[in-house]
């Protein structure tokens, strides 16, 4: 190998090692940041999951796109923090500045959390939410439910695939999948776990959301990737689902658990779809 190469490779493997340890850093940020907001936000709303998987199953998965835009957030975000603080010490950063700055910074940073949080809730392989998005989605419709008195229907879900060296590409051929099936703008979909996805239905009857479940199983068994087996032609997939009008004494983890102790026996029965 000529010392050309060698140098080229070298600076390949450390930027990969850079690469990485920013990688690593912002995803425990992202990580912390995220369990401090779930356990404070929606830990003790949603109730009892113990029979539902760590949250933080899902990997911190960033691309170089990923980390540019999180870190122009940031950066805006310390900026603006700077301006509010010089104001506040100095009653005006700049000759000429009025209250309205301050007040511009403090929307403008107010804009950069809200940026943040967003980028939070999005899982980065499949470009859907994650699980923190999820939690807070069902929050907000379950309690919307209760108030009005509709049917909330939940469907959670997986590919039956043994060979984890296909994961991501199943992951990203499901996700797909899933943003062409579900057409209604209200209806929500999430990647629930490492393996699974979710898909919130709000006010749905248990036959529409029967409807829902049956197309997922039909259009993800249409799902081609190399190496995952078929079954009678088709991609196996276990789907649980629950229907609930909820009460205002139940929490929203009771319909979490429903349906994953249906997702569950559906994969143990290798049954299509299981209802709670």
């Amino acid at each position: 190998m000529s010392e050309k190469n060698m140098g080229q490779n070298g600076v390949q493997a450390g930027s990969g090692d850079i690469m990485q340890h920013i990688q690593d850093m912002i995803g425990d940020l992202l990580k912390n940041s995220v369990e401090k907001m779930h356990k404070s936000d929606t830990g003790n709303i949603l109730g009892d999951t113990t029979a539902v998987g760590d949250k933080s199953e899902i990997p911190a998965e960033m691309d170089l796109a990923d980390i540019k835009n999180f870190i122009d957030v940031m950066q805006k975000f310390i900026d603006n923090v700077k301006v509010m603080v010089l104001q506040l010490e100095t009653g005006s950063s700049e000759p000429g500045s009025t209250d309205d700055k301050f007040i511009d910074g403090y929307m403008a940073t107010a804009d950069n959390i809200l940026e943040m949080a967003a980028f939070s809730m999005k899982d980065s392989l499949t470009g859907l939410s994650n699980r923190y998005g999820f939690d807070n989605r069902l929050i907000l419709e379950w309690n919307r439910a209760t108030r009005d008195k509709t049917a909330l229907g939940l469907v959670i879900f997986a590919v039956d695939n043994s060979d984890k060296n296909k994961q991501e590409e199943v992951l990203k051929a499901v996700s797909e999948t899933l943003e062409k099936t579900i057409k209604r703008s209200t209806d929500f979909i999430a990647r629930w776990s490492e393996n699974e996805f979710a898909v919130l239905l709000p006010i749905t009857e248990e036959v529409g959301v029967s409807i829902v479940a049956e197309r997922i199983r039909v259009e993800i068994g249409k799902i081609t990737i190399p190496g995952i087996e078929k079954v009678d032609g088709k991609t196996p997939v276990s789907i649980g689902v629950c229907v609930e009008v909820p009460e205002p004494t139940e929490q929203p983890a009771n319909m979490i658990n429903k349906a994953f102790d249906a997702y569950k026996k559906a994969k143990t029965e290798a049954t299509a779809i299981v209802f709670a």
